[in-house]
């Protein structure tokens, strides 16, 4: 079975990416197909299961994909018109787009040397209509939980986390995308798990739990009465079955791709990488190198047939959908996003193919 690239196939020697399907995956799909039952059912729970387990976390919502999982976290907290919700200035725009969703202010705050969210910066931007700080562990690696805990409740300000490129990973050995009052997480094509789409929602708050499973149903409390707005952000059991099928060997699948990561470190030259903190478990979702030269760079690579990623090119308080909401210049965000690239990383990367990465990012910065 040949697997192929996001988008379709790739002609490139080394693709960004290629999505982590083993014939056990169509396997479990084939299996619900000829059950009959397609819809949202009992391989749904059980995908909940099994990742609620791995986390430790108390309760799991499976949804259809990780920007809906953020919608059912906002609207779990009654954030709405007029509230203002705190996010980094460097992410993915679903974050900030999950904000205006719900007739809410997203309220940037610049970055640090990990690419995550300065702590240390929020509380100049917290206000009477701050209604939650909303986190993303950019590339996998891993915020400083303590200080937005610290800040979360000083202020009595809930932690949302939008872990959706932290599956796996761990601060100070307790597991991410369980640090916040509800939590959220991606089973897109490219994430280390898949479901080709699919998000997850975690909470160890029964109100929350209850909150959840109601919207991602179209807000149904019994059959047929609907007390809540909700959405139809169910998850079926065909891609579900997928989900089982790589929880089950999910741990080797992380082990392998952190041993690409160090094999990387430990040859590649005259790169930074984002600082990384103390006592954290980096799940590699991205390979992140920073260089003044990264268009360069960038471009050398593509031409030599590698394919890379620039995320993101455009700090999302930049983007045209959200900058209405300010006109503040955060220079660390500006910075990374001149600076920053994604190498390729994904299950199947050859030693051959990482030293042909390596020896050409290393011909180019000597």
């Amino acid at each position: 079975m040949k697997n192929k690239s996001i988008g379709g196939q790739n002609n490139h020697k080394v693709p960004w990416t290629i999505p982590n399907f083993q014939r056990q995956d169509i396997n479990s799909m084939k299996r619900v197909l000829d059950s009959g039952w397609l819809s949202m059912g009992n391989e749904v729970k059980k995908f909940e299961n099994m990742v609620r387990s791995y986390l430790g976390i108390s309760y799991a919502v499976a949804v259809n994909n990780g920007t809906s999982a953020l919608d059912v976290a906002l609207k779990c907290l009654g954030i709405g018109h007029d509230d203002e919700v705190i996010i980094p200035a460097f992410t993915y725009v679903a974050t900030g787009n999950a904000v205006v969703y719900n007739h809410a202010t997203p309220v940037f705050v610049d970055i640090d040397d990990t690419l995550n969210i300065n702590p240390y910066l929020i509380e100049e931007k917290i206000t009477d209509r701050t209604k939650a700080i909303m986190n993303i562990d950019f590339g996998g690696n891993v915020s400083n939980y303590s200080e937005l805990l610290k800040i979360s409740n000083e202020f009595d300000i809930p932690l949302i986390v939008d872990g959706a490129q932290s599956f796996g990973c761990e601060y100070h050995k307790k597991k991410c995308c369980t640090h916040g009052l509800i939590n959220t997480t991606s089973f897109h094509a490219a994430k280390i798990i898949t479901t080709i789409e699919g998000g997850m929602v975690f909470t160890n708050d029964k109100k929350m739990y209850h909150a959840a499973q109601i919207l991602r149903n179209q807000g149904q409390t019994s059959r047929y009465l609907h007390s809540l707005l909700g959405n139809n952000y169910r998850m079926i059991d065909v891609v579900a079955a997928m989900g089982v099928s790589q929880m089950v060997r999910f741990k080797k699948t992380l082990k392998r791709r952190i041993e690409k990561a160090v094999y990387y470190k430990e040859h590649l030259k005259n790169v930074e990488y984002p600082r990384e903190l103390k006592n954290i478990k980096n799940n590699y979702f991205l390979f992140l190198i920073v260089t003044d030269k990264r268009d360069k760079l960038n471009n050398y690579l593509n031409k030599n047939g590698i394919e890379t990623r620039i995320n993101y090119p455009i700090a999302v308080n930049e983007q045209p959908v959200l900058k209405k909401f300010s006109s503040e210049v955060f220079p660390k965000s500006k910075e990374a996003a001149s600076r920053v690239l994604s190498l390729p990383m994904f299950h199947s990367l050859t030693r051959e193919q990482q030293d042909y990465v390596i020896n050409k990012i290393n011909s180019f910065l000597s």
